[in-house]
């Protein structure tokens, strides 16, 4: 066959009836295992026809708009399906303005995953290089314009008409957390309306009777208050959770100080979303509150918050520190916390941390440097929040290496295992800097406090192992279960001995422990939270008494300290107490 036959034979192929029915059927028959739900197939397949329609009334093309279609919608599950297996949570139209446009975050991915990233480009090269072919090759149709737009109409009608139920028939988020990769992007798109205008929650709050409000007023109480040191444990959990790791209580065992526990903290995000549990820590949120836009919270809040837990310690006459360990620019994280409240904040560039597969041991080095060095002309109390990194994905590779931790291979499985083992570094690391800490402790004496922010991906077949496919969709299940500790020494550095209040804490409520510990009352603000922390037992976004909580967050906005562009005067001052 010479090269003409060749390309009249392959334009053939191309253009031939068959090819978009194969491929049409290849993509339906694999729907079923992509969404994991029968009741979100017929929205998928409507999906796709729209996009043939709409692309065949525009280009008159046959094979090449039922193939395109089916190439957009592969690439968008695909990189659903892998966003999903690492982070939990579905891709969302959102994501493209959040991350797309964030070079930091961007250059994080690629860097941490580009296996990831790397195929998904190269397959979307690909299938731009065979749109353009088959756009080449497809002969043009001569139907009447008639006859392009009506299947194209019907078809963005009936989308509608097969909308997923799940969609609506539960809080809106939860969508995102099934696993429906198909059709979770298009789903999303329904949430561009919200950017700008109402959401679920601003709507459910604008009903509530409005009054005067959290004055937000910091009160410090006394005189000699301590360092606070909190460290925000990247993806670590407690291993004794999962009875199927034989070596789990071993392991947390030696996660923790002599006289120390490890206690029970349900956080919101799974497999990512580190700057999220931060926020909820630092501003008693709940990020489920905000449904799809929690991952997005410190571009939608930054300059809406005040009254948070490091404006409160700076008003007491802290310096507040963030130590990060990405850029500034990262998620907005570094502009957010400057808004709370952080008078410094050092990034990674600014400590120089050169990569992200540093030991802990780095970190705290760096603060004990920055603490040692401003002691001497900085007579003002301490609030230093600091992040670490060892433990974070990926765990395909052995991080420092030379180091043999007693009682390895923890886990046959060597991602587990590989986690475990940075694990007991991790916290190794940590014990030293707590003894540090202790030791050079002021007369005033110091707090500190530290927590894991969610749980990594290894874990995710041991949740799914005990509790089911769905435990991402349940806020209550072991998916979002991590630790924290919190201890007080004085001067001479002993263990004051900080006990629990509840069996169980949200992130949310864990500032009002925070605050405890440090004999600071905080504001009303944080009172209220004290109190709805006891009655809620623990729970923030899950509480019993949801209407209490709703007040709790309409009261911050009319004392002007939660901007979410609700007008008070809605709804007339109520009479009476609540």
């Amino acid at each position: 066959m010479d090269i003409q036959a060749a390309r009249q034979w392959l334009k053939g192929w191309w253009i031939h009836p068959i090819t978009p029915a194969l491929v049409s059927l290849v993509g339906i028959a694999s729907l079923p295992a992509l969404e994991n739900r029968a009741l979100s197939l017929p929205f998928a397949v409507t999906v796709v026809a729209a996009f043939a329609a709409i692309l065949f009334a525009i280009s008159r093309r046959l094979s090449f708009s039922v193939c395109t279609a089916w190439m957009i919608v592969c690439i968008l599950t695909l990189t659903s399906l892998l966003k999903f297996r690492l982070k939990g949570f579905s891709f969302h139209i959102y994501d493209f303005f959040f991350t797309a446009m964030d070079t930091e975050a961007l250059g994080f991915l690629l860097f941490n995953y580009p296996f990831v990233v790397v195929p998904i480009f190269a397959l979307l090269v690909l299938f731009i290089g065979l749109a353009i072919v088959m756009f080449r090759m497809d002969r043009v149709r001569s139907p009447s314009a008639v006859m392009r737009l009506a299947p194209m109409i019907l078809l963005l009608a009936l989308l509608p008409v097969t909308y997923p139920p799940e969609a609506t028939a539960q809080p809106r988020h939860f969508y995102y957390l099934l696993g429906r990769h198909v059709t979770a992007f298009f789903v999303s798109i329904l949430d561009l309306q919200y950017i700008f205008g109402d959401n679920e929650l601003e709507a459910r709050l604008a009903k509530l009777p409005s009054g005067a409000g959290f004055s937000g007023i910091s009160e410090c109480g006394q005189d000699d208050r301590p360092d606070i040191f909190v460290v925000l444990e990247e993806s670590q959990t407690n291993p004794a959770y999962f009875k199927q790791i034989e070596k789990g209580p071993q392991v947390a065992a030696s996660m923790m100080l002599p006289g120390e526990a490890l206690r029970p903290l349900n956080v919101e995000m799974f497999s990512g979303g580190t700057w999220i549990t931060g926020l909820s820590l630092l501003t008693g949120l709940s990020a489920r509150d905000f449904g799809w836009r929690s991952p997005y919270l410190t571009v939608t809040l930054e300059g809406a918050l005040r009254g948070t837990i490091p404006q409160i310690l700076a008003d007491c006459g802290y310096h507040t520190i963030a130590q990060l360990a990405l850029n500034y620019t990262f998620v907005n994280e570094g502009p957010f916390l400057k808004s709370i409240g952080f008078e410094t904040i050092l990034d990674n560039r600014a400590i120089g941390a050169e990569a992200e597969t540093l030991r802990d041991a780095f970190y705290f080095s760096k603060v004990e440097e920055l603490v040692e060095g401003l002691r001497p002309k900085d007579n003002r109390p301490l609030f230093v929040y600091l992040q670490t990194m060892f433990t974070h994905s990926l765990y395909n590779a052995r991080l420092a290496p030379e180091i043999m931790v007693p009682g390895e291979p923890f886990s046959s499985n060597k991602d587990l295992a590989e986690y475990m083992r940075r694990l007991v570094i991790s916290r190794s690391d940590f014990s030293d800097f707590s003894r540090w800490a202790r030791a050079n402790a002021t007369p005033r004496g110091v707090v500190i406090m530290s927590f894991g922010d969610h749980q990594p991906f290894a874990t995710l077949p041991l949740v799914t192992e005990l509790e089911g496919g769905n435990a991402l969709a349940d806020p209550e299940s072991l998916a979002y279960k991590t630790f924290f500790t919190l201890s007080r020494y004085d001067g001479a550095g002993e263990n004051m001995n900080i006990p629990a209040e509840s069996s169980m804490t949200d992130i949310g409520f864990l500032g009002v422990d925070l605050l405890r510990a440090a004999g600071i009352p905080g504001s009303d603000l944080y009172r209220d939270l004290a109190r709805l922390k006891q009655g809620c037992k623990g729970l923030f976004s899950q509480c019993a008494d949801r209407r209490e909580m709703d007040m709790h967050l309409r009261e911050r906005i009319d004392g002007g300290l939660l901007d979410l562009a609700i007008d008070s005067t809605v709804v007339k001052p109520a009479t009476g107490s609540r």
